[in-house]
């Protein structure tokens, strides 16, 4: 009993041991471009500037072949409304915030060059500058992929391509007055396309 007892206690430790030591803990700040993004609103179309990016995100992997990872990226734009029911284009600040946490697939190609690509999900809001429209917060899914290079075993650098979805327009009516006509039923995704690089902080290995 006692024999069996040891055994039940020994290999669970000896596999979370083993785990363990492969372990790692990464912090990369990253900066990027993110791409206009349009879509159709009644009598003509709603956009968000293209402009550059920030971010932060942290990495937990468990083994070489996969990773846990938080991130936030934020983006501040102008967001333009171009419609035959306005006088002019309507042009206000806005702010595109994500908070998301998902999973990368690694794929080591040497001893300093990993690859990767992933999907994540979280929360995205968009909010405005000095207007009345209403501030929106929804669910957002992510994919990304890109590659690793490390210079030393606790510093690397990190490019990446990232596709955001969706802030979506609940009836085509963001930052403009529903009152002019340009408000329409139904719904349009808002798709922010990112390209990013970062440097890499290993606390843990």
């Amino acid at each position: 009993m006692k024999k069996s007892l040891s055994l039940y206690l020994i290999i669970p430790a000896l596999l979370f041991g083993g785990y363990a030591g492969a372990q790692t803990f990464e912090i990369t700040p990253t900066t990027g471009y993110t791409f206009s993004s349009q879509f159709d609103i009644t009598g003509g179309t709603g956009k968000l500037e293209g402009g550059a990016n920030w971010g932060l995100s942290i990495g937990y992997t468990p083994n070489e072949f996969m990773e846990f990872e938080i991130s936030y990226n934020y983006f501040g734009t102008d967001a333009r409304a171009s419609s035959v029911y306005l006088v002019e284009d309507e042009v206000t600040k806005a702010k595109l915030h994500f908070l998301m946490g998902g999973v990368n697939m690694l794929f080591p190609a040497s001893e300093k060059v990993t690859l990767f690509g992933g999907l994540k999900i979280g929360a995205a809001s968009l909010l405005f500058e000095d207007s009345p429209n209403v501030d929106r917060t929804r669910f957002s899914l992510g994919f990304q992929a890109g590659m690793r290079y490390y210079v030393s075993e606790r510093i690397g650098f990190r490019l990446q391509g990232t596709l955001l979805l969706p802030i979506v327009s609940e009836g085509g009516s963001l930052w403009w007055n529903p009152n002019t006509g340009t408000n329409v039923s139904g719904w349009s995704p808002i798709v922010p396309v990112s390209m990013n690089a970062g440097l890499i902080i290993r606390l843990q290995q």
